[in-house]
């Protein structure tokens, strides 16, 4: 009986073996396409799902190796495969982690010498802001400064006029008492600190063929100061069009542009620290992403310092493998970054980044 397993498996499991090799090798050179093309839409996509490829490229390599007790014929071209798998593997993972680390500093210890501000970036998907579980988690997390991407302004007003209450409801301690929203009403600020020197600009978008009737390609960037206690600092609100097609691709990029223009005149415009944060739409290790980090001297951190998935599909429990890390803060050489965490799945299809920081030393004269 035994034998007649053997004998019938062993086709089964060397089909399995090749299909593993080749597999490897497949998720391996998608990832690899991030780094050798990025100029491309459909490579430059790739980058977002990199842990993804990973995951494929280890576990195929090594169920591959595993293939050499079953494969016989052939086995000159199998190894070669699985070299090539492993190869390839190590690669993807070495240009990952290089590119993790690129731009990022390390967290600073808190200290109660020198001021620190908690901001939260959440891309709401039209979520009511007086849900009681992103109430929960505000007053939770209690930062200083709330930025709203996907806000639908417009409907959040209507919401609270339908209640009979004021916006942010009967219990306005959630929410700062400074608003800001921008003119699309797409990006939203609440502060505890006064908002100042603000300015929306608006990115007209071109709308791809087959675009659904709820799509607005037309995106915005809300830059700002605050003032806290006498210190300045700058922040640049940030939401790009998700890259799903090509032509929403090219929003982005045109988008992350304007992006840098805006941050660029910021930084020329006065010696303030600044703070750029929100939904980029991109990943970590997108080149474009650490291109805008380069041009303008910023740096990033990720929570345990390692980028986690932020925006999922479908559903919260399978983020690891239908998910990817876009939601990023960036800041100016002269803020320290002293943690970086993510929420709990609040009911969007984002997760919260919190994120606590340290301003200069001479924030406090």
């Amino acid at each position: 009986m035994f034998e007649r397993v053997v004998k019938f498996g062993r086709p089964l499991l060397v089909l399995a073996a090749w299909c593993c090799g080749l597999g490897a090798v497949f998720a391996a050179s998608l990832g690899l396409s991030s780094f050798f093309a990025p100029d491309y839409w459909l490579s430059d996509n790739m980058s977002f799902f990199l842990w993804q490829f990973l995951y494929g490229g280890i576990g195929g390599t090594l169920c591959a190796f595993a293939g050499f007790w079953f494969v016989r014929s052939f086995r000159g071209v199998y190894r070669l495969l699985v070299v090539i798998a492993a190869v390839a593997t190590t690669a993807l993972a070495v240009l990952t982690g290089l590119r993790t680390v690129e731009n990022t500093v390390p967290l600073l210890t808190s200290s109660g010498d020198t001021r620190e501000i908690k901001i939260v970036s959440i891309n709401l998907e039209a979520l009511f802001l007086g849900d009681l579980v992103l109430t929960g988690y505000l007053k939770e997390a209690d930062p200083d400064i709330i930025v709203f991407q996907e806000t639908l302004w417009n409907l959040q007003k209507w919401r609270w006029h339908q209640r009979g209450l004021p916006i942010g409801g009967p219990n306005t301690s959630v929410y700062p008492e400074h608003l800001l929203v921008g003119d699309l009403g797409e990006l939203v600020i609440f502060s505890r600190f006064p908002i100042e020197d603000t300015s929306s600009l608006v990115i007209p978008g071109v709308t791809p063929p087959g675009a659904s009737v709820h799509y607005n390609a037309d995106r915005e960037i809300l830059s700002f100061s605050i003032n806290i206690e006498g210190q300045t600092v700058d922040l640049v609100s940030v939401h790009s069009d998700s890259p799903r097609t090509a032509r929403r691709w090219q929003n982005k990029r045109a988008y992350f542009d304007k992006m840098d223009a805006v941050i660029a005149e910021r930084l020329e415009s006065d010696a303030t620290p600044l703070i750029a944060i929100g939904d980029w739409n991109s990943a970590p290790w997108s080149a474009r992403f650490q291109r805008s980090l380069e041009a303008n001297d910023l740096a990033t951190a990720y929570p345990d310092g390692i980028p986690q998935v932020t925006r999922y599909f479908f559903d919260y429990r399978l983020r690891w493998i239908l998910g990817s890390p876009v939601d990023q803060v960036a800041v100016s050489k002269d803020i320290g970054i002293v943690d970086v965490s993510l929420g709990p799945h609040i009911g969007s299809d984002h997760r919260p980044l919190l994120v606590t920081l340290q301003l200069p030393e001479q924030a406090k004269n």
